[in-house]
């Protein structure tokens, strides 16, 4: 059996964990999306721009297309990412505990790293002992003893 306490501030944690994760992972999805609109705006503005040194300045203006096109797939894996943050997010805050412990995973935790910033990968990180945790006796506290026969 499980102490409902611990469970409740184990759960409170993870909250808390998941509240700024998907703060950050908002604020990474929309620094992607910018940046990669301003990469391809910067991109027509200076692909049209032909003067003597038209030949440099078209050659300046492709790496701003691929950063653009770079920045807009982090943007695409990044809300992804938040789609995965969100279910999490709403699974804590209603106190499913199942469905948060199916959505647990390492794995999106590294992707969140990679694709959606420090911050909400490391609070996912962190976030993956406690929810395994979750529902389970805590440490140093024997099994109750069978029932008598």
């Amino acid at each position: 059996m499980s102490n409902p306490n611990y469970d409740q501030s184990k759960l409170a944690s993870i909250k808390t964990y998941m509240l700024i994760a998907f703060i950050f992972n908002i604020i990474a999805m929309i620094g992607f999306i910018l940046g990669a609109l301003s990469e391809i705006w910067a991109y027509a503005t200076w692909a049209g721009y032909y003067d003597v040194f038209g030949a440099y300045y078209t050659g300046f203006a492709t790496g701003f297309l691929i950063t653009g096109i770079i920045l807009l797939v982090f943007a695409i894996f990044a809300v992804i990412v938040f789609m995965r943050v969100r279910k999490m997010y709403n699974a804590v805050n209603a106190g499913d505990i199942a469905t948060l412990k199916s959505l647990n995973n390492m794995m999106w935790a590294i992707l969140a790293l990679i694709f959606a910033g420090v911050l909400p990968g490391i609070m996912l990180i962190i976030s993956v002992g406690p929810i395994n945790e979750l529902g389970q006796a805590p440490m140093g506290q024997a099994p109750p003893p069978p029932p008598p026969r």
